[in-house]
């Protein structure tokens, strides 16, 4: 049987759940930008390695 422990309350166990539910999509959404800022710079560095080889 299973006995819920004193030190988590009903709380707790709430907030222990949503926070993976919230905090999940948050880290892929900022894990997305990032790749998308360090995209447009290559490009850029690109764009000016073609100019001054034209």
């Amino acid at each position: 049987m299973f006995i819920f422990p004193a030190f988590i309350d009903p709380t707790t166990a709430v907030i222990s759940v949503f926070i993976p539910i919230i905090g999940i999509p948050i880290i892929i959404v900022a894990f997305v930008v990032w790749h998308i800022r360090k995209l447009n710079r290559i490009e850029k560095m690109l764009k000016e390695i073609q100019e001054k080889l034209k």
